[in-house]
């Protein structure tokens, strides 16, 4: 039986791992997002550049939130 709750806690380490290797590339994607949305809005000239900027900054940020929770919580 002790081995199979080493294996178990050894599994659950890397599914916390897996997570926020994940969270961590998800937080690199929001990044590609604002130097997009900053090409695109340069580039396309539609009147709505305020808001787009603004939504993604808060997908940014909440990107980052949901990380730092997820360190908290795991």
């Amino acid at each position: 039986m002790d081995i199979l709750s080493e294996f178990e806690s050894s599994a659950l380490i890397l599914i916390k791992i897996a997570t926020l290797l994940f969270l961590l590339f998800y937080i690199v994607f929001a990044g590609v997002v604002i130097k997009q949305a900053k090409v695109m809005t340069e580039t396309i000239q539609m009147g709505l550049e305020g808001p787009i900027r603004t939504l993604v900054f808060v997908h940014f940020i909440f990107a980052l939130l949901v990380f730092l929770l997820a360190i908290i919580i795991l």
